[in-house]
């Protein structure tokens, strides 16, 4: 693993600097009739992009008509094709990033790795329309589980989790096993892909906040509450890696900062878990061992010890797992 926890002395690490999310309200067909002004304003929400919206909530529903694993493999043949022909950019990005991950990596592993991320993110996106089939079948393994779930009753738990194999996956696994989730969410920037997104996440029982800003609050009292968070500790943000660091000074603008505060506040159990495909829609859920905060002298004091903690649990396994990496086309930039 990358050694992430050697600061200069002189070094300061970065807060993050809070966002405020504001969703849009989406014209209605009233305003279609009103004529005039409400009328303009409903085609300039709806009109662009409305040809490829309207194909992707029909593949939708039309994949919902076939088996799961045909599916899915259509989505990973889909992703296979397109990333090398119209995402040159995002593909060379990827495969800078795994020569950085695993330096050591040969280019055969680094073509193999490549070939695996455009696979997973076509079979990501066509996994939308069977997710509870996939989720609910005989197909998904489980390491680490036996005491789970006893052993997150009677207090308030973070489940930090990676976006590997599948998340969304993830969060209906926990839920399938009788686990109250809640997550934020980073809005699709396509807004039939958030229609799709909210649909199945509200409709698999998972609670959503709003991301940003307006999250932490309410977030605090389901934890304050006894409840159960999931909070994702590796971030692409504006097409920028967050975490891990992957040999990069650490900071305070991500989720590892987030978590150590909530979890030191509320006393949260700190519960890493992690979906991993082992082929096809074969996956494996893995549930890690607790991590433990070492006590403090003051609030905050040991803020960038637990980001570094915190990374040293997310790195290797991303790093073992590079080509199913949700935000391997991202940027590797110091932060």
């Amino acid at each position: 693993m990358t050694e992430t926890g050697d600061m200069p002395p002189t070094a300061s690490p970065t807060k993050r600097k809070a966002w405020l999310y504001r969703e849009t309200d989406a014209p209605t067909l009233g305003d279609f009739f009103a004529g005039g002004e409400p009328r303009q304003r409903f085609l300039d929400f709806w009109r662009p992009d409305a040809l490829s919206n309207a194909g992707e909530i029909l593949m939708f529903f039309a994949f919902k008509l076939l088996p799961a694993k045909a599916v899915s493999e259509i989505g990973g043949a889909l992703g296979r094709f397109a990333v090398p022909r119209w995402h040159k950019k995002a593909l060379s990005r990827v495969r800078n990033n795994l020569r950085v991950i695993r330096p050591n990596a040969s280019e055969a592993e680094i073509d193999r790795w490549a070939e695996e991320f455009a696979d997973s993110q076509g079979r990501q996106r066509a996994e939308y329309s069977v997710l509870q089939r996939l989720a609910a079948g005989r197909n998904i393994r489980f390491v680490g589980t036996k005491d789970l779930v006893a052993q997150c009753s009677g207090r308030p738990v973070i489940f930090i989790g990676f976006h590997t194999g599948n998340l969304e996956i993830l969060w209906q696994c926990l839920i399938n096993m009788g686990l109250t989730v809640t997550t934020n969410y980073d809005p699709p920037k396509r807004r039939s892909h958030q229609w799709i997104t909210d649909r199945i996440r509200r409709r698999g029982g998972l609670g959503l906040l709003p991301p940003g800003r307006s999250y932490v609050r309410p977030a605090l009292r389901i934890l304050q509450s006894g409840g159960n968070l999931l909070i994702y500790c590796d971030e692409g943000f504006g097409g920028i890696m967050r975490a891990p660091f992957f040999g990069r000074r650490p900071h305070l603008q991500g989720n590892y900062a987030l978590v150590s505060r909530m979890a030191r506040k509320t006393g949260a159990l700190i519960q890493p878990v992690y979906l991993t495909r082992d082929g096809g829609t074969r996956f494996t859920f893995h549930a890690l061992p607790p991590v433990d905060l070492p006590p403090e002298d003051s609030p905050g004091s040991r803020l960038i010890e637990d980001v570094v903690l915190l990374n040293s649990v997310v790195e290797p396994i991303i790093a073992a797992h590079p080509g199913q990496w949700f935000f391997l086309d991202n940027r590797i930039v110091p932060l």
